[in-house]
């Protein structure tokens, strides 16, 4: 049993695959109502934070010493790709990122130990450093406000912290609840300095001593009365009152109650952020979702776990602020709603073009076979509903159906030569099932190598590829053995009648001959005399070729200039070197045989190649006079009509989102309190609240920054993009701040374009960058340029007096704890604590607010010396006013500098970034500087890289299977060739409706080249099956056109049908799915025209050529003659006599 013969098994056995397909469908239903329903598919890439915090540092010192020495130490780690570190105030963190496939576990692990061995020589005022394995998915999914009548705010801080952490964390797929706005509560120390001076106490003193006595400690055991007991040295408070009356040593054996020097309270931690909806403060919190779960799963049972803590405290209330899960929500809907309404008219289709009700059920049953079985295969390969998978489910919505088309029509089309539909279900199907197979197989080769893509962008679209791989396989195995079968007993036999008639036929047909005509390319050719062609007068062009593939190999083996990536061996062999090879050879060939031509017209006509070179002349002349090289020079210009268009519209990565969610961030300059950070946010609340689009708002309100996450009403009428950018001017115009909406095209600067360079040098790349701002800030394409984070920040300067500090024993790192705890308090796990009945809180000594605005009381801060003594601060320290970095960047060990910039209205990211490409200080950068691509524009250029490489792979694939089913060579390049006809309509398409050129337009694209392939496969492989029965070439070309002219019309209506819903997109945001239903309509609709008229004339002249050469290259090469097969063995010669 063969692809041939396996649905006549399927038609004399009915049950094993009915068993079969119930089987899968039973499968597939489980397998769909289990799967995941999310906005992007998790991509598994190995990455490792390491963070270390120093409270009060400043980025350039954390830099030398901190950053610079974890990145030493991680850089030695097998696997590591790249790393990229963020030095803030007192924060340093540093993003490991490994090399696909390398264990997550092993990657933690490698980098915990390389940093717990420079351990040592980190600062003594750190915390201890953490590293974190990344296994949060996507950023927060959902904000919640939360609310209470008979709580303190520490109170409901301490109850978000403790129980609605722990119960939402026990969502299986919860990764992280975090906490925004609020207090913690703590035990706070405030200073009395000029107490403290009269005392001879420092902060540092006061701390250690609280740190030794107020804690409860273990005291060993002992055995009394005959039982053992343990022994427990009790020393915490009571309360604060209690802790106030704690003895401090002074020195001497003196002591002083700590409220004699102190204020001690038990309140809350001084405020860093808030959390705001309307100008009010709010507590809130959000939560995270794991890699490999759902968002929807995930909130939902956030919002059932609520409700219980909600029934068990009924005066706490949860709101939810923003949310994400609504938007993947409708879009999961709105795609397969898509995908309904497209089989539905795929279906009615169907039933317009057969007029028959029977044949049009059996064709629908194919959609539900094939889709519903796929959710079992996705589950299996641990796919979830995702964006990308649903958008494959859409483009194959009406492709499902295809096959079982081509069968369904094939089988009635028998019928009505007078057989039974048992008999005709076996003939036809057998007749086309090779056909079926390479059409189908021409779709698996062009997605499986994307599907197959390396790297971070073979992550994002292994669902993708798979799910059109899976679904289109399943609906070939329908269309083998199950469509046949049901007609086999189904369908209704009406006796002899005609098939594929009608007036539009007649008129193809009556065009498709005059196509294939060349008459008058015979009469004018048999004017001139044949001269026969020899292999020396090939030799010129066949030397440029191999000297042109020598270039090329030489070219690929040059030194790669510093800053420029070495060239894709796959594209550079299989794409470059043959197309180079083929042009050097035509080249070279035509000017041969122009210069030839020109000398025998000129009389030199003694030669054998003048008179070979005129002939071949004559015969270009001649060729002009046949309608098939017309018809395949319109198909040329269509390629060329592509490539225009390609070139004319404007382009992006992504397509423009209509979010019914916005994000904004501003950001203060250096030294900005939180008061001032409140002030900037009210500001932008006054411009939102007066906005008919805003439906909410919520305020993160941070110490010089913020965020606003806006949720927009869906019955609006501007996109998110349109209003964002309308509403910027006036945000750009709110005083001491910047304020910029969040890219949706990300970045590390958040804006719509992103620049970045490194060197080693940071003050020749400082100034590179402001020379580079300066240029990017005159184009017009361009709002708002400028460096991120460049703005410096003020500080105060302390520098020791050396000499003096030295004769009292005063070291630098002793006035660094000294200030450090008397401003901010010691670090956490320096720092006394205070224990609960339920948890322990900080005792937190340091200065008063009101004495940390004075300069004099910095001044007069009492420092220990050697002697047990101490003196003022100004005594042993100059203390003056400066300036350093808010923020520092690196990448890969050097510093970078990231550029940031927003688009001007109506504009895409090609129009401006072409124009940043040709600015002077970006074309010529200094020696040390360099630009650098990461993030999302290295994972961009990479899936360029990989796209183009997958889609040459998969047009070989095709090929192959194409020579496999025609068992000839130039024929499929017909086939191939008819591929350069896919785009033109799909252009024409976007440029109609005034859209752009993104990642969806090439995934279109993409099933253009298998659906193209397979409407040309129907028509070639009839006409060489009738070619091989003996027919004349011409007949079997006219009988292919109207035999396989209805299927392929039926099928191309069907799939345009099939893909209307999803180009009107007419629920949900249809950014991704609307250019690529419209690429696919248009594409369909002109190339199909095209095919039906061009590949039988290029079929047609490619069967000429092979012939001919077949004769040349038998002739002159092959030693092979007819009948050497056939021919009997000679007699063995007799062996000699021994």
């Amino acid at each position: 049993m063969s692809f041939r013969n396996i649905s006549a098994w399927c038609i004399r056995n009915p049950v094993p695959p009915v068993v079969l397909f119930i089987l899968l469908l039973l499968a597939g239903l489980v397998s769909f109502n289990r799967m995941d329903v999310n906005d992007n598919p998790d991509v598994e890439f190995p990455l490792v934070q390491v963070i270390v915090v120093q409270p009060g540092a400043a980025p350039a010192e954390l830099e030398t010493q901190v950053t610079q020495r974890v990145e030493a130490a991680v850089r030695g780690v097998s696997g590591v790709d790249e790393m990229s570190s963020y030095v803030s105030e007192g924060n340093s963190r540093t993003m490991v990122q490994f090399a696909i496939g390398t264990p997550i576990d092993r990657a933690y692990n490698d980098v915990n130990q390389a940093v717990q061995q420079i351990r040592s020589d980190l600062p003594d005022g750190i915390l201890e450093p953490q590293v974190v394995r990344i296994d949060a998915a996507g950023g927060p999914i959902t904000y919640f406000a939360v609310e209470a009548t008979d709580m303190t705010l520490e109170q409901l801080s301490w109850f978000v912290d403790n129980t609605v952490a722990k119960e939402l964390l026990s969502i299986p797929g919860m990764a992280k609840v975090s906490r925004a706005g609020g207090v913690d509560r703590e035990i706070r120390v405030i200073l009395d300095p000029a107490r403290m001076q009269s005392y001879g106490l420092t902060a540092s003193q006061v701390n250690q001593e609280l740190r030794q006595v107020n804690l409860n400690a273990a005291g060993g055991r002992t055995e009394i009365a005959g039982a053992e007991q343990a022994v427990r040295v009790l020393g915490n408070a009571a309360n604060a009152f209690q802790l106030g009356e704690t003895r401090i040593a002074i020195g001497n054996g003196r002591t002083v109650r700590l409220a004699d020097i102190a204020k001690v309270t038990d309140g809350y931690a001084e405020q860093r952020n808030l959390a705001m909806i309307r100008g009010k403060q709010v507590l809130s919190f959000s939560i995270e979702k794991a890699k490999g779960s759902s968002d929807v799963t995930v909130h939902d049972e956030t919002m059932k776990k609520l409700a219980e803590i909600k029934k068990n405290n009924p005066k706490v209330d949860f709101k939810i602020l923003f949310t994400k899960t609504e938007y993947v929500k409708e879009q999961y809907r709105s795609s397969m709603a898509a995908m309904i309404e497209g089989a539905v008219l795929a279906v009615v289709v169907v039933f317009l073009f057969l007029r028959d009700w029977r044949a049009t059920l059996i064709s629908a049953m194919a959609i539900p076979l094939s889709a519903i079985p796929t959710f079992w295969f996705m589950d299996m390969m641990g796919f979830s509903l995702n964006s990308l998978s649903l958008l494959a489910l859409s483009l194959v919505a009406g492709v499902l159906v295809d096959d079982a088309i081509v069968e369904i029509e094939n089988i009635v089309r028998h019928m009505r030569m007078g057989k039974t539909a048992y008999q005709a279900a076996i003939d036809a199907a057998d007749e086309i099932g090779l056909a079926v197979v390479a059409t189908t197989s021409s779709i698996v080769a062009v997605f499986l190598p994307v599907a197959l893509m390396p790297g971070i962008s073979g992550q994002f679209f292994i669902q993708f590829g798979m799910t059109v791989v899976f679904a289109v396989l399943v609906s070939l195995a329908v269309a083998r053995m199950i469509t046949p079968m049901i007609a086999a007993y189904f369908l209704s036999a009406q006796g002899e009648q005609e098939h594929a008639g009608g007036p539009w036929i007649d008129r193809y047909e009556r065009i498709l001959a005059w196509t294939l005509d060349n008459s008058k390319h015979h009469a004018v050719r048999a004017r001139y005399d044949a001269i026969a062609t020899r292999p020396a007068f090939l030799s010129v062009p066949l030397i440029a070729a191999g000297l042109a593939v020598l270039f090329m190999a030489l070219r690929y083996f040059q030194p790669v200039p510093v800053g420029q990536d070495a060239p894709n061996p796959a594209i550079h062999f299989l794409l470059l070197t043959p197309i180079s090879f083929v042009a050097a050879y035509l080249l070279v060939g035509l000017v041969q045989i122009v210069v030839g031509a020109l000398a025998y017209a000129a009389g030199m006509r003694q030669w054998a190649f003048t008179h070979w070179a005129m002939f071949m002349a004559r015969r270009f002349w001649a060729r002009l006079f046949d309608h098939r090289v017309w018809i395949v020079g319109i198909g040329l210009f269509a390629f060329l009509g592509s490539i225009l268009l390609f070139t004319q519209l404007p382009n992006q990565f992504q397509p423009t989102i209509n979010s019914d969610y916005s994000q904004i961030k501003y950001e203060l300059p250096p030294g900005s309190t939180l008061a001032q950070s409140t002030h900037v946010s009210n500001e932008i609340n006054a411009i939102l609240a007066d906005d008919k689009v805003v439906e909410n708002a919520f305020y993160d309100v941070q110490v010089g920054s913020g965020g606003v996450y806006i949720t927009l009403k869906k019955h609006r009428e501007v996109t998110s993009v349109e209003w964002e950018r309308g509403l910027q001017p006036k945000l750009a115009a709110i005083p001491d701040a910047r304020v910029s909406f969040q890219s949706q095209a990300g970045g590390f600067s958040g804006r719509d374009i992103t620049f970045i360079i490194g060197g080693d040098d940071p003050v020749l790349l400082e100034r590179h960058a402001q020379k580079i701002v300066a240029e990017m800030g005159k184009l017009k394409e361009l709002r708002s340029v400028r460096i991120e984070g460049d703005i410096p920040r003020p500080e105060i300067i302390v520098k020791p007096r050396l000499d003096l500090a030295a004769e009292l024993g005063v070291t630098t790192a002793a006035l660094s704890q000294t200030i450090r705890i008397a401003t901010i308090g010691d670090i956490d796990q320096n720092a006394a604590k205070f224990s609960l009945s339920d948890r322990q809180i900080p005792i937190r000594v340091l200065l008063s607010e009101d004495s940390r605005r004075s300069l004099a009381t910095i001044e007069t801060l009492p420092v220990p010396t050697s002697r047990g003594t101490t003196v003022p601060l100004k005594a042993v320290a100059e203390i003056g006013f400066g300036a350093g970095p808010t923020e520092l960047r690196r990448y890969n060990q050097t510093r970078r500098i990231v550029i940031g910039a927003d688009l001007a209205p109506r504009l895409v990211t090609s129009d401006a970034q072409t124009r940043i490409d040709a600015l002077p200080a970006v074309k010529s950068m200094p020696q040390g500087v360099r630009k650098i691509i990461q993030g999302d524009a290295k994972w961009q250029a990479e899936l360029a890289t990989n796209f183009m490489i997958a889609v040459v792979a998969g047009l070989m694939l095709v090929f192959s299977t194409l020579v496999l089913l025609y068992r000839r060579f130039l024929s499929p390049l017909v086939n191939m060739s008819s591929l350069l006809l896919a785009p033109l309509g799909g252009l024409l398409g976007l440029w109609i409706t005034g859209m752009e050129i993104s990642m969806p337009v090439y995934i279109g694209l993409l099933m253009l080249l298998g659906i193209v392939a397979k409407n040309s496969i129907l028509l070639v492989d009839f006409a060489i099956e009738e070619m091989d029965h003996g027919v004349d070439k011409l007949a079997a070309l006219k009988d292919a056109g109207r035999k396989r002219a209805q299927p392929i019309v039926m099928t191309t209506v069907a799939m345009i049908a099939g893909m209307v819903p999803t180009a009107l997109s007419l629920s949900g945001d249809g950014a991704w799915r609307a250019p690529m239903g419209v690429v696919v309509i248009g594409g369909l609709a002109l190339s199909t025209l095209l095919t039906l008229l061009i590949v039988p004339a290029g079929f047609s002249l490619a069967d000429s050529i092979e012939k001919r050469l077949g004769r040349f290259f038998s002739a002159n090469l092959l030693t092979y003659r007819k009948g050497d097969d056939t021919r009997p063995h000679g007699d063995p010669a007799p062996s000699p006599a021994e």
